[in-house]
């Protein structure tokens, strides 16, 4: 877990007491703590990028309150506080009960069941389409950015959707070159160049083999950076989904394959995938 970057002492004074505080981890944009006020348990995003311009941010969560969707955790509200001569944006989410699929990979499990296995990818896939169609790319998924509610695998809870944009607009000298997380991203993005829809396709089709196999399909001992990671996705996954996992629906196993696609156009669109699975359920 890394390390927390803002002190319990400053989110008291910028946002007033909590009945219970929990730090729970730092991510790319910021820290995120689970929080109790009254009757109401939310989760905290506390944005730690400085200088972020309001016009950005602001425009972002106007997307973000329009979504009402399962597999998209719900935005609960948002601002931004000062501390110190500081402003910290902020906002707060639903909290998901059930840990994260990193979590769970993290202890061995798989998704060993057909039934998890297909509402997993068909979850994952109903979630990146409800905000592609609002305009917003994830550019971040990962396990960690998916909880899985009441740790169900089959309900998938989608997390930090947007932020990646907020900041990839931004003019913030300090940001990487890269947005996203190396071992998830698309091979398009791997090379700096700007992500598109079947971007987010590809990480859903990384998360979805890792969750079934309990393997990454690309990473291995012998790959040494981004340039060897690269050549691995453009020569294709270590091994075939259904390989690794003999339970695993032969139209999941499919639709991961092809969203796996080193070309962007190879790979499948959200709603050709959608109806493959159900097609074979």
């Amino acid at each position: 877990m890394a390390s927390q970057r803002i002190s319990i002492d400053d989110l008291t004074q910028g946002l007033g007491a909590f009945d219970d505080l929990e730090f729970i981890d730092a991510g790319t944009f910021g820290d995120t703590f689970r929080v109790v006020r009254g009757d109401d348990e939310l989760a905290l995003k506390v944005i730690m990028i400085e200088d972020l311009p309001d016009y950005l941010w602001e425009r972002e969560l106007e997307a973000l309150g329009r979504v009402d969707h399962p597999n998209i955790v719900n935005l609960e509200g948002a601002g931004t506080f000062e501390v110190d001569g500081r402003e910290y944006p902020y906002a707060f989410f639903e909290f998901i009960v059930g840990g994260s699929l990193k979590e769970a990979i993290a202890h061995g499990q798989t998704v060993d069941d057909p039934a998890m296995a297909r509402g997993l990818l068909t979850g994952l896939l109903s979630g990146v389409g409800e905000i592609h169609d609002l305009g917003i790319l994830h550019r971040d998924i990962k396990p960690a950015n998916i909880c899985l509610r009441d740790g169900h695998f089959d309900q998938p809870v989608l997390l930090d959707f947007g932020l990646a944009r907020v900041l990839d607009m931004s003019t913030h000298t300090k940001l990487p070159a890269r947005i996203g997380t190396t071992g998830y991203m698309s091979p398009e993005q791997l090379q700096g160049r700007a992500a598109r829809r079947r971007s987010d396709l590809f990480s859903v089709g990384v998360v979805t083999y890792e969750a079934i196999s309990g393997q990454h399909p690309f990473l291995d001992s012998s790959i040494s950076g981004v340039q060897s990671l690269h050549d691995r996705i453009e020569s294709g996954p270590i091994a075939d989904l259904g390989d690794l996992a003999p339970n695993c629906p032969d139209e999941v196993r499919a639709v991961v394959m092809r969203l796996l696609r080193y070309w962007g156009h190879d790979r499948l669109g959200i709603s050709a995938a959608l109806a493959d699975l159900r097609e074979g359920h």
